[in-house]
């Protein structure tokens, strides 16, 4: 029997209407924002099969990929680009190809001109690829020898230059342009990374045909480059010979107009307009020109400065006689002014206060001030002093004097500015016409000048053959295939199916929003997990007294006593040692299972901890809260159970509640055989096992309810747990699906612990944070979950990280055998504590 202390009849429970709301924002927030590796690692262990079916199936592709195709060799050849072109005179034209030739832009540049389709044409025409109709370019068999004698390639170059030189553009065949366009895809050139160089890459089914083609690529790329130069040399000195002729007429016309001018007008050199150059054959008259010209420039110039500084001396005179003017008769502002404080006057008079002050400051070390020569002293100062203030009230007069001064010259120099100036307009009217055409005959001169130079350098350079672009490296024989590669296929293949599993995977199990595993329930939810349940049809073979449905209900609902020894019955001991740790026992008697959604295994649940209740010693009723769908009556096979009617006619939940029944009378106890563990040979025997004396009896849910919430509203429901935590030791309560209906949210005041069941792999995350929400705003708290049907195919730590399952298994704990290695063939009691859990 239970110890009378853990009895608490007639005591008040304490419920979770009584404590105080707590928000579960909070560990939600956290356990959105962490990294479940271990999650990841098993959905990649349970899905395994995907991937390793993805990965075959790329390796299949990679060796059809490799049967198909055919076999491809590369020939190489390397380009250098210098930095300069060779060449024998450095004009500015050569710098700047030479700037340009050093920039990233010139290799890629020629980069893209070694695919050109006219560059490859050439290429076709110069190896005489069209004269078998492009069958050994395409690689098909031919006839003829595949390779072409230097001299034949040396004689086609030199026709398809001479037809390029009689007609200036390079006329190909439609079969020489449809062969350039299939080598597009041949050719292949890249930049070295950091260096000069480009590496050009030739792919052909015949290794001769692709070394041949390497070799003819750089060599015609190379003859253009030099013929593209020898024709623009050509142009350039044609335009420049015909532009020579016409601006040496030009020059003619323009030194004939000057000439002329000047001869019809002596005047018009006295402003400098003759000194612009006219060639030399007007410089003497240039020169006398510029000598008067000048001469009235400087007048100009002279007259000008004067003037402007007549107007500061006049601007900073008036500027001075408004501080005068302000200042009055006060000594000290007077002296601030610049023009009085620099006066003869007033700094000697001020040097004389000076050297009086001094003399002071020496007599008052060695004498008082009644001493003859200190008052001495004194006297000479203030005569000083009133000698200043003279010197200073007399310079007003004589800057206003100087205002006047300043002001008749400045009408002076305005007259003789004036005068000089009508002069120059004077000149400059007749000079005009002058000097337009001295600065057209010097422009045409420099525009002789300049094409006479370009025609000598053009003239010289025309004819080197030089080109910034060399081959430094030539192609040898391909010995192997470059393509297809069989490693590198076969990896790629397996690489690429082994992405398309993992994303095929990963992507599963980011759309799944099921909660699988423990941790993933603690972190996400923010709640501790008391029991993991795994699945219970993996268990194995059970005993003959699970398969008899005479006096048993369903197996799911009864794993405590039928299989004892599996890991579901030992997740529901866990559970129950969980909660018993949960504060003391005056607040843990009443506790109450629900989930988000129907189908969690609550039902379950609630069956098998009042099942491992009972084992431990304590009295439990089983409260079957579910109005809507009560299942109670069929889990543990009461009679009349599959007859409506006569269920109607048994009491349950709904008749204590209306106040036809009591909890005493009402409450059915279930036999102590379908309690214990039991054996199977003991029961064939007819000697049960009743090792701690457990009552476990059920409160069906009795007849159907019309309204079952507005009956869980009113105050019957907590009468009725009040008074069931009065007859027994626990009261454990099934309730319905909290989003399903609201009967559970009207329980959960009178209860005081709430678990809510998960189904693992099934059960939305989503659905259980709203269920734990309405619950958060009843102000109910729910004291943690339980992980239920979890699979252990995954292997043991994605179950439960730190179970062992089979711990003790062959000791004889919970075992079948228990009775033949120790004996036990009487009833025996067993400390009512959880040992053996």
């Amino acid at each position: 029997m239970i110890d009378p202390a853990y009895s608490v009849r007639g005591t008040n429970v304490p419920t979770n209407s009584e404590k105080p709301a707590v928000s579960l924002a909070a560990p939600y927030a956290d356990g959105l924002q962490t990294f479940d590796f271990r999650r990841y690692w098993h959905s990649f262990v349970e899905r395994i099969w995907i991937v390793a079916i993805c990965v075959l199936a790329g390796l299949f592709l990679a060796l059809g990929y490799l049967a198909r195709t055919p076999k491809l060799y590369q020939a190489h050849t390397v380009l250098e680009v210098d930095f300069q072109e060779p060449s024998i005179i450095a004009d500015a034209s050569a710098r700047m190809r030479s700037a340009f030739l050093a920039s990233q832009e010139a290799l890629r540049t020629i980069e893209q001109n070694l695919t050109n389709q006219t560059l490859l044409s050439r290429v076709v025409r110069s190896e005489g690829l069209a004269e078998d109709g492009g069958r050994a370019l395409l690689g098909q068999s031919v006839a003829t020898n595949k390779t072409s004698s230097p001299a034949q390639r040396t004689d086609s170059s030199e026709t398809a230059s001479k037809t390029k030189s009689e007609t200036d553009v390079a006329i190909f065949t439609p079969l020489e342009e449809g062969l350039g366009r299939a080598m597009v895809g041949m050719v292949r050139p890249i930049i070295r990374r950091g260096t000069r160089l480009i590496d050009v890459y030739v792919t052909h089914r015949d290794p001769a045909m692709a070394q041949r083609l390497a070799e003819a690529i750089g060599r015609e790329y190379i003859r253009t480059s030099i013929e593209q130069r020898a024709s623009f040399s050509e142009n350039a000195l044609r335009y420049l010979l015909e532009e020579e002729q016409r601006l040496k007429a030009n020059l003619q016309r323009s030194e004939a107009a000057v000439a002329e001018y000047k001869a019809k007008n002596p005047d018009a050199l006295q402003l400098g307009g003759g000194t612009a150059a006219t060639g030399s054959q007007e410089g003497s008259g240039a020169g006398a020109g510029g000598s008067r010209g000048g001469l009235v420039e400087d007048n100009l110039q002279d007259i000008n400065s004067k003037l402007t500084a007549a107007k500061a001396d006049q601007i900073r005179l008036e500027g001075e006689l408004q501080q005068v003017e302000q200042a009055g008769n006060n000594v000290d502002a007077l002296l601030a002014i610049p023009s009085i404080s620099a006066a003869g006057r007033v700094t000697e008079a001020r040097r004389s206060v000076t050297q009086m002050e001094a003399a002071i400051t020496t007599y008052a070390l060695r004498y008082k001030d009644k001493h003859p020569k200190m008052i001495a002293a004194k006297a000479s100062l203030a005569e000083a002093k009133e000698k200043l203030r003279q010197a200073v009230v007399e310079q007003p007069p004589i800057l206003r004097n100087a205002l006047e001064q300043v002001k008749a010259t400045q009408a002076s120099l305005q007259r003789a500015l004036q005068d000089q100036q009508g002069v120059a307009v004077n000149l400059n009217r007749t000079a005009i016409g002058y000097q337009e055409l001295a600065r057209q005959a010097e422009t045409d001169r420099a525009l002789y000048e300049s094409v006479l130079r370009q025609i000598k350098e053009t003239n010289l350079t025309k004819d080197v053959k030089t080109n910034a672009v060399s081959v430094i490296e030539h192609s040898p024989l391909p010995g192997s295939p470059a393509s297809p590669r069989p490693t590198k296929t076969i990896i790629w293949g397996m690489l690429a199916g082994l992405a398309v599993g993992l994303a095929f995977v990963f992507g599963a199990d980011a759309l799944d929003r099921s909660v699988k595993t423990v941790d993933q329930a603690e972190s996400t939810l923010g709640l501790p997990v008391f029991a993991a349940v795994p699945e219970t049809t993996e268990e194995g073979r059970v005993s003959r007294l699970k398969r008899r449905g005479k006096a048993l209900g369903n197996s799911n609902y009864r794993v405590v006593v039928e299989t004892p020894e599996s890991p579901a019955a030992e997740a529901f001991r866990n559970l129950r040692a969980a909660l018993s740790l949960l504060g003391p026992e005056i607040e843990r008697k009443v506790s109450l299972f629900t989930s988000a959604l129907p189908g969690e295994g609550k039902s379950s649940t609630s069956a098998n901890y009042s099942l491992a209740l009972a084992q431990q010693g304590y009295r439990v009723l089983l409260i079957d809260g579910d109005l809507r769908r009560p299942n109670r009556h069929k889990i543990f096979r009461f009679p009349n159970a599959g007859n409506n009617s006569a269920e109607d006619s048994q009491p349950g939940v709904t008749d204590c509640l209306v106040g036809e029944a009591d909890v005493a009378s009402a409450a059915r106890q279930i036999p102590a055989g379908e309690i214990q563990l039991v054996d199977e040979d003991i029961e064939l025997t007819g000697e049960i096992l009743t090792a701690t004396g457990g009552q476990l009896s059920v409160l069906a849910g009795g007849r159907r309810a019309p309204n079952p919430a507005e009956i869980l509203a009113g105050p019957f429901f907590g009468q009725l747990v009040t008074e069931a935590a009065k007859v027994f030791d626990r009261v454990v309560i099934d309730s319905a699906p909290i989003l399903a209906v609201s009967d559970t949210l009207l329980m959960t005041p009178h209860v005081q612990t709430v678990c809510i069941v998960i189904r693992a792999g099934k059960t939305p995350h989503l659905a259980v944070r709203r269920a734990m929400s309405l619950l958060a705003k009843s102000g109910i708290r729910p004291a943690g979950l339980v992980l239920n049907r979890l699979r252990r195919s995954r292997g043991v730590g994605y179950y439960y990280y730190y179970a062992s399952h089979g711990y003790g298994e062959g000791e004889g704990s919970y075992s079948r055998s228990y009775h033949r290695s120790y004996g036990y063939s009487r009833r025996s009691k067993p400390d009512h504590e959880d040992n053996g859990s």
